[in-house]
């Protein structure tokens, strides 16, 4: 299924995670009361962010404020420190040496990976994909000190583009024959595997992006202008569902 789709989906993607995103991040549990103590400084976390354009908060109103990433350093605490490594249309082969040397350089606490929907446009195949997240994975949690979250792929056909495509309207995705749905789902579910495999091997964490489909119907706000990728309110779900992940992984 080599350049299945065409590189303006990378977006798409980041978007459709919102769907999933929507459905598993749940409000946040009360904090307890404080009545009488003083309340405990959060911890100082070092959070890097490796992915490509909606970790580089393509989309949004304001990237360096608006990114998920970003969004998801403020639930971290006033002492954190993020460094936001996406770069847009990155591929876990560019990112081998663009994003985990500078990533590892820094010793974080928290890493979050995102990448997947580039290198299905590149037309790589599952094994490649699963041996380079692998790498990239595996040295991120060598020494067992960083946590890892890892964004899983979401579901294609609750997009607004790909849905314009498969009934035959004006598609702004630039791909023909335009493939089926099943062909998406399958290249997605052999990602999956690949990634809940590479997870499993070293105690990482997967977001998982695929399981909630429902949501992204009722809210249209959470999709930038552009047509693909998550605004900044769509940001603010995904940074929620990271969130949730990374309290569970504590």
């Amino acid at each position: 299924m080599k350049h299945l789709l065409s590189r303006a989906t990378v977006g798409a993607l980041a978007l459709v995670g919102l769907v999933a995103a929507a459905c598993s991040a749940g409000g946040q549990a009360a904090a307890p009361s404080t009545a009488g103590h003083a309340s405990p400084t959060p911890p100082k976390v070092v959070y890097a962010a490796l992915g490509a354009s909606e970790t580089a908060g393509i989309g949004t109103t304001e990237p360096r404020r608006d990114s998920f990433p970003q969004q998801l350093l403020a639930r971290l605490g006033p002492a954190s420190v993020l460094y936001n490594l996406g770069i847009p249309g990155e591929t876990t082969a560019a990112a081998l040496t663009d994003e985990l040397p500078a990533a590892l350089s820094e010793h974080p606490d928290l890493a979050t990976v995102f990448f997947n929907v580039d290198d299905m446009v590149a037309g790589v195949s599952a094994a490649d994909y699963h041996a380079r997240m692998d790498q990239i994975v595996g040295s991120l949690r060598a020494g067992g000190h960083t946590k890892v979250l890892v964004a899983n792929v979401p579901p294609l056909d609750q997009l607004p583009a790909f849905q314009a495509c498969e009934g035959g309207f004006s598609c702004p995705i630039k791909t023909t024959p335009f493939p089926s749905v099943a062909q998406i789902d399958a290249l997605a579910a052999a990602y999956n595997a690949a990634i809940a495999q590479v997870a499993a091997a070293h105690g990482a964490t997967v977001v998982d992006l695929w399981s909630g489909a429902n949501a992204l119907a009722g809210h249209p706000e959470y999709v930038a202008t552009d047509g693909f990728h998550p605004s900044s309110a769509g940001a603010a779900v995904l940074a929620e569902a990271f969130y949730q992940a990374w309290r569970s992984a504590r």
